[in-house]
């Protein structure tokens, strides 16, 4: 009797064990589909008219161009070599920059920003932020936080294209500009700038990659630029019989009210010397 006994403890010891093991393996396995299937709230990313984006929830964003990048589908890695365009990989004439030193448009691609400088379309995507500044809604896709402002999940899809999410290697090597590049601000610099965009297929002038004017390095400090942080709509003209200036939309604040409420972008320690418009 007594070894009828220990047979059936010893089958409950099985038992149990088994079933932790399995619970753990699916709890893993679940964080690893959600992670390849899902966003995890650390970037959102889509492809827009043949460009893949990532955006970054405080507004700023990388891109890839797979028909002039890297071959990233034919066994291509990455290993110390520049894929997107924070990385170091050099798009060349496929993007325009304004006086701040934002990207406003790739190839056919416009990109508006807010007044805070965040991005707030991409192409026929807009993107909205809630009131602490974090990103709340890309396309039909809603981003939900919990009271702590964490990320919780996401409802909803993007766009009839970007319904899901799908991992791929390179996804890894998207990555925030450096901080000479960095457009976000804390206060609404942008109010009343309204960049010229040129039709892709013309040459322009004046075309390259500045430093930010949000920003400009003295020392070791990086303080506001006072030069350019109050730019009002004097952008560079195109010349005439050489540049086409493509039709915009007024402000350049796509899906921003007019009187400038946006919420302002927390997290920024820089404070300006001078009063931006």
């Amino acid at each position: 009797m007594k070894k009828v006994y220990l047979f059936f403890a010893a089958l409950l010891l099985v038992g149990v064990t088994a079933k932790a093991e399995t619970t753990t393996s699916l709890e893993n396995n679940k964080s690893a589909y959600t992670f390849v299937k899902g966003y995890n709230g650390n970037a959102f990313i889509f492809v827009e008219d043949g460009i893949e984006f990532s955006i970054f929830p405080d507004g700023q964003f990388d891109f890839y161009i797979p028909k002039y990048g890297p071959n990233v589908n034919a066994g291509y890695h990455g290993n110390g070599v520049s894929i997107s365009f924070n990385s170091g990989y050099d798009y060349g004439a496929y993007v325009q920059y304004d006086d701040y030193g934002a990207i406003i448009q790739i190839e056919h691609v416009p990109i508006y920003y807010d007044y805070y400088g965040r991005i707030s379309r991409a192409g026929d995507v807009r993107i909205h932020y809630n009131s602490w500044g974090r990103i709340a809604r890309v396309g039909g896709l809603y981003i939900h936080y919990n009271r702590w402002n964490r990320f919780s999940h996401c409802t909803g899809y993007i766009n009839v294209w970007n319904r899901h999410y799908v991992y791929r290697p390179w996804h890894r090597f998207y990555i925030v500009p450096s901080i000479e590049f960095c457009v976000v601000f804390n206060r609404p610099y942008r109010r009343y700038y309204q960049p010229i965009r040129y039709a892709y297929t013309r040459p322009f002038y004046n075309n390259y990659r500045r430093h930010s004017a949000v920003y400009s390095r003295r020392g070791n400090a990086i303080k506001p630029n006072r030069k350019l942080a109050t730019v009002r709509d004097n952008s560079t003209r195109p010349r005439r019989g050489n540049d086409v200036a493509m039709n915009s939309p007024r402000g350049n604040n796509s899906g921003v009210s007019p009187r400038g409420n946006s919420p302002r972008p927390r997290g920024t320690n820089v404070t300006p010397r001078s009063n931006s418009p």
